[in-house]
């Protein structure tokens, strides 16, 4: 076997671990997951968990820190420098949804938020640092065509986010329910481009 296919099943069998670990740790917490079981459920012997991916604090950083790559790489592939400020905006909407989408990524940080943060690693804290300073860019280069008022891009950035998690949260319940059918129906239940539209639309008329 040779060094590049050696390399590939490490991958693999890691990629393997963090999807098994994300799962438990997003419907049980840190606190909640073990170790033993993550390893059951991958197949996989406790020592060769260690081997690949550390011990627990290891893992769950590694689990956090991959979800937030993908989720901030959205941001990233969606905006680009030849787009005017109102693209931007529009697109940044767009990443927001899609990361608020995420039930797991948020199952797992408003979990731990909820208790303290205590096992939440920096990651966390600077991927949101990043997020609002995108978002702040787009606000100043906007100035002129978006004509933004006195905007403080951490609140504005975070109803924008609290907003596509709860949608995403509520919204099919509503409708399994039959409530608000009509308006319900026009937007979907998950993140359709007529709802990004409208949050745009309104967000703009905010600004």
């Amino acid at each position: 076997m040779s060094l590049k296919d050696v390399k590939n099943r490490r991958q693999e069998k890691m990629r393997h671990i963090l999807k098994t670990a994300t799962e438990v740790f997003a419907e049980k917490g840190y606190a909640g997951a073990s170790t033993n079981e993550i390893a059951d459920l991958a197949g996989i012997s406790k020592r060769s968990m260690y081997y690949y991916m550390g011990d627990k604090d290891t893992l769950y950083a590694s689990v956090i820190k991959e979800m937030l790559n993908g989720a901030y790489k959205l941001i990233d592939v969606n905006i680009t420098d030849k787009m005017t400020p109102e693209e931007k905006l529009r697109h940044f909407i767009l990443s927001v949804a899609q990361i608020g989408n995420n039930r797991e990524l948020h199952s797992i940080v408003l979990r731990e938020l909820l208790s303290g943060g205590e096992f939440l690693p920096k990651d966390v804290v600077e991927g949101l640092d990043k997020l609002f300073a995108t978002f702040s860019s787009i606000l100043e280069e906007g100035k002129k065509e978006i004509r933004p008022g006195d905007i403080n891009p951490v609140v504005a950035c975070l109803m924008l986010f609290s907003f596509f998690v709860h949608w995403n949260l509520v919204i099919p319940f509503m409708a399994k329910a039959d409530v608000r059918t009509a308006e319900i129906t026009a937007l979907g239940t998950g993140v359709s481009d007529p709802l990004i539209d409208e949050v745009h639309k309104i967000f703009v008329k905010f600004l």
